[in-house]
């Protein structure tokens, strides 16, 4: 039997539908046999890279590798083809890390090669120290941390820390996955032991305050890069004063490890350490998060360095990034402080001159707080000085936020004397202020990069986002039933009642439907009587003690019930601005009868004076079994006016129930 053309459609469709999902959350697998190839020198030996050829983007720039060597001793190198010497003959592992930038094509495969160095002791110190080792402690000449490269979600990240003992033992602490970002983005992978590091991942700050204590002074750079040239030196007056400095810089993040230093096992100690990237980077593919290292020595004198890492979606050095990407809009200030990094590459054979940065900033931001913080290539103000490498920015009429560097010289990364790629890269980091009042959606920001004439270069766009929250609220008000509803024979009065209640919402959306649900209690009194009616019977009666009797025609009941009701009330809800909001939803309900009382009034005549008969009424309480109702539905519309994202409100429902018909009530609300 020949399967249905239309079935065999929808299962090819569906079949590639499945793939096309799978696909997406899969990174490409570089298949290319990555190697290392060595030459035996006279004075060392000569590593060159075997990877997989670059694939250009269509009307891209041109790819290139970015390299970290690890030879296998404790040394580094980020030349392409470098040269090394071992100080001891043996056996090696060389690993090679390489960056595809500007590619088209998957991460290349990690190469590593075991080599045997036969060179005699006595032909060491013939060459240099390479350039990375020999420049590594720019910032601060004792305590650094590189980065081969941004952090690409599904990838790692290499970092080597480094550290100049000046004689002196210690331990290193790094610390990852900032509490602002709310990411465990960074999850440690491997590091080496050339100096027989042991990094300790469970350490419990509750125990370092003592370590804390004896610091005498911190000394705080920062890097990104190239270096910020950003020094900060604090000098503590007393060991409170240290314990609290370290306290609040560890409580900023959420992952703690530490190493210790021995100063016996060289001077200059290198250590290389892998961090896998995870996949809830993926949210904040335009945000800066940091990673910080901390030297405290014996003698006290600490110091502090920071890393800015992008979180990237490809290595592309063109990038604008955002700090804070994501905020609460709870705990906003009234103006919050933002920091924008604009990064650019120099891609041509030649040095670019001029470079002109136009950024598109959101009008969230107020464009003439801009303060600039750091910028490279390093150059004075054109008001300063109006010769040449100088820069100024300016904001034009339509708001673009304009920042230029004039008669600069950033070299290429074709040119044929370039050995350090980062040389060909420049960027701006500068803080802004928002407005006093934010609504809660995402604003974007991007940059068109201007090299000397050559047409525009747009970056991605940098995005903040408010957190989704859940805002916690209260409510106390009072609600009453329209008209006399009808059960029976019986009409129903209802007295004013009164509740409060509890609730949770996501914090004050903008411009889209939300849900809400509460759990509120309610009192309530209901009288309910039925008119007289015509019924004939005896009814009995004592007179001083004595039964006696009458015959009744007509009788009528009355009821008194007190009700505990607790509700569920569930809504969808709009906020039209941030004074007016309108829901609509259901009430799950049971009305619990926790106090009853009745009385039933007889109808009869007697014989009076003159032989008139006389119309007389008897009434005598009754008891009542208290009724609990079935649990109900009922439907309502609401109102709030007033603060309606966070803070007090006032609220107006009107709600439909089976037994109390149309009721409406007013309230006050409170979010948190």
């Amino acid at each position: 039997m020949k399967t249905p053309w239309i079935i065999t459609l929808v299962f090819l469709l569906s079949t590639s539908f499945g793939f096309a999902q799978q696909d997406s959350s899969i990174a490409p697998i570089d298949t290319f046999e990555s190697k290392i190839d060595i030459q035996q020198l006279s004075n060392g030996i000569s590593f060159k890279p075997v990877l997989r050829p670059l694939i250009q983007v269509p009307g891209g720039r041109a790819p290139y590798y970015k390299y970290l060597w690890d030879f296998g001793d404790g040394h580094f190198s980020t030349q392409a083809e470098p040269t090394h010497q071992y100080a001891k003959p043996g056996d090696y592992e060389v690993s090679l890390y390489a960056v595809n930038n500007y590619d088209n094509g998957p991460k290349p495969k990690r190469p590593t090669r075991k080599i045997k160095n036969t060179t005699p002791p006595s032909a060491l110190a013939s060459l240099p120290v390479h350039g990375f080792e020999d420049n590594f402690f720019a910032s601060n000449g004792i305590f650094q941390i590189f980065k081969l490269s941004d952090a690409k979600p599904g990838e790692d990240i290499t970092l080597v820390v480094g550290v100049n003992t000046e004689g002196k033992k210690g331990k290193i602490y790094l610390l990852s996955n900032e509490k602002v970002a709310g990411l465990d983005g960074f999850k440690f992978a491997n590091q080496t032991a050339y100096h027989r590091e042991k990094i300790d991942t469970l350490v419990p700050t509750d125990k370092l305050h003592s370590l804390w204590a004896g610091v005498k002074q911190s000394t705080f750079t920062k890097t990104g890069s190239p270096d910020y040239g950003i020094k900060e030196i604090a000098t503590f007056q007393n060991q409170q004063q240290a314990v609290d400095y370290f306290k609040k810089l560890y409580g900023a993040y959420n992952s703690l490890a530490s190493y210790d230093i021995e100063s016996s096992n060289g001077e200059q100690q290198f250590s290389l350490i892998n961090l896998d990237v995870t996949s809830d980077m993926l949210v904040d593919t335009n945000a800066i998060v940091t990673i910080t290292g901390v030297f405290i020595p014996e003698d006290g004198l600490a110091n502090v360095h920071q890393v800015d890492i992008p979180i990237v979606k490809s290595h592309d050095p063109n990038k604008m990034s955002i700090r804070p990407a994501r905020m609460n809009y709870r705990f906003q200030k009234k103006r919050k402080t933002m920091t924008y990094k604009v990064q650019f590459q120099n891609d041509g054979e030649g040095d670019a001159k001029s470079v002109r940065l136009e950024m598109r900033i959101p009008d969230e931001i107020v464009k003439n707080t801009f303060k600039l913080k750091a910028l490279y290539p390093k150059c004075d103000s054109c008001e300063v000085n109006n010769n040449t490498g100088c820069f100024r920015y300016y904001i034009k009429d339509d708001g673009t936020l304009v920042f230029h560097f004039k008669d600069i010289a950033l070299p290429g990364t074709a040119a044929k004397d370039v050995t350090d790629m980062d040389s060909t890269k420049g960027f701006i980091l500068f803080e802004v202020e928002t407005q006093k009042k934010l609504k809660n959606k995402s604003f974007d920001a991007y940059t068109n990069i201007y090299f000397d004439n050559n047409p525009p270069i747009t970056t991605n766009t940098a995005t903040t986002r408010f957190l989704r929250t859940l805002s916690p609220f209260v409510t106390i008000g009072a609600a009453h039933t329209f008209g006399t509803p009808r059960e029976n024979e019986l009409h129903h009065k209802f007295k004013t009642g009164y509740q409060i209640g509890i609730g949770i919402a996501p914090t004050a959306p903008y411009r889209k439907p939300y849900w809400q649900v509460e759990l509120y209690a309610s009192y309530f009194k209901r009288e309910s009587e039925s008119p007289q009616r015509a019924e004939k019977g005896e009814h009995s009666y004592l007179v001083d003690g004595k039964p006696n009797y009458f015959a009744y025609s007509a009788i009528s009941d009355f009821e008194k019930r007190d009700y505990l009701t607790l509700q569920v009330p569930v809504q969808i809800r709009y906020n039209f601005n941030s004074f007016v909001s309108m829901g609509i939803g259901a009430s799950m309900r049971k009305d619990f009868n926790i106090e009853s009382s009745g009385e039933t009034t007889y109808y009869f005549q007697r014989d009076g004076a003159n032989g008139v008969m006389q119309d007389l009424t008897y009434t005598e309480a009754k008891e009542l079994a208290k009724i609990n109702s079935a649990i109900k539905v009922n439907p309502f519309f609401d109102l709030n006016i007033g603060s309606v994202n966070l803070g007090p409100a006032l609220g107006l429902r009107f709600a439909y129930d089976k037994d109390q018909k149309s009721s409406g009530g007013i309230y006050g609300i409170f979010r948190f």
